[in-house]
């Protein structure tokens, strides 16, 4: 708690300097090993102020969400403060999760109308790669994969206290050139790489309950990576929650909307092809964010948070070791 003081302090002071008048003591919401979030409720408009550890990877969250205010209009949080030295920033209230009102009635329509929302930001940022890339946000573009997955086995002694086996690590290595294929394979479809976060989904779109605008958050794990990555976590998570399953119409109308954005480079079956294949290369970027996650966090802090938890980075090893056989 005491840790939080300063948080509560700045929050406190930098609103009530800009003429708002603090309701009740600030409320944590959310304490976890990578964020903090606290309620600062006035008598006009709710605020949150989100810290985050200070590495790259997970304090840019409020730089790379004004580049995408500013420069295209996007639907994410109204920044109003940034603390970079308290790794801290302070934004308007933007409503309930989605997942909130989809557990009460799943409208698989809603989710549709999420997913497009996300690939329209997705594809106005095609185009301003290199202004992220300034920021820091890791790139991994396909012509990258092979090289990070070679470079990535070759920290034998981590992988093996991960988890890994040696002969799991003999699999992955020999599995080095099918990978090093499947990326140029789907890179021949010639969809354009831009930014994606590996935690989209309907827990992190707001859906305000008057105007019904959805707002996008929590763009920590940010990378430049294939568009279709991140879609199949949306995908990923309505199997989890809502009894989706893959291949039923349900299934088929939000593959259909993770994909409409993209009917003017290609036919509907090659789309859904490069979508098949996204699914599995997506594993290995599965590993690279959970690796810099890791190296992002308190790792004993992490696992007193999961005590009965194995390896992020392990058990991706596994899960695309399972899904390449």
């Amino acid at each position: 708690m005491n840790n939080l003081l300063p948080l509560f302090k700045w929050g406190t002071d930098y609103l009530v300097s800009n003429g708002y008048s603090i309701e009740h003591s600030p409320e944590i919401v959310l304490s976890t090993p990578w964020s903090h979030v606290i309620r600062f409720a006035t008598s006009t408009e709710n605020f949150y102020l989100k810290q985050t550890p200070p590495s790259l990877f997970l304090s840019n969250e409020p730089k790379i969400i004004r580049v995408l205010s500013s420069q295209f209009h996007a639907n994410v949080p109204d920044i109003i403060e940034i603390n970079e030295d308290l790794h801290c920033f302070l934004m308007r209230d933007a409503g309930i999760s989605l997942r909130q009102t989809l557990k009460t009635n799943f409208k698989p329509k809603l989710l549709c109308e999420a997913i497009k929302q996300y690939a329209t930001i997705q594809l106005s940022a095609e185009e301003c790669i290199a202004t992220f890339l300034k920021l820091g946000v890791p790139d991994w573009r396909l012509n990258q994969l092979p090289f990070l997955y070679d470079h990535m086995l070759k920290q034998t002694a981590f992988l093996k206290a991960e988890g890994l086996t040696d002969k799991e690590l003999q699999t992955l290595h020999s599995l080095s050139p099918k990978f090093s294929a499947q990326c140029k394979l789907l890179a021949s479809f010639r969809i354009p790489e831009t930014i994606g976060y590996h935690d989209f989904h309907d827990k992190n779109v707001l859906l305000d309950p008057i105007t019904k605008r959805m707002t996008f958050v929590d763009w920590g794990e940010t990378a430049i990576i294939h568009p279709f990555f991140s879609l199949h976590t949306c995908l990923e998570q309505s199997i989890t929650h809502y009894g989706v399953t893959e291949g039923d119409s349900t299934y088929q109308k939000l593959q259909d909307a993770c994909l409409e954005k993209w009917l003017g480079l290609a036919t509907k079956e090659q789309l859904s092809s490069a979508f098949l294949l996204a699914k599995q290369i997506r594993l290995f970027w599965n590993i690279l964010a959970s690796n810099q996650f890791m190296l992002s966090v308190d790792r004993q802090a992490y696992q007193a948070y999961y005590p009965n938890q194995n390896s992020p980075i392990a058990g991706g090893f596994k899960a695309f070791l399972e899904g390449m056989h």
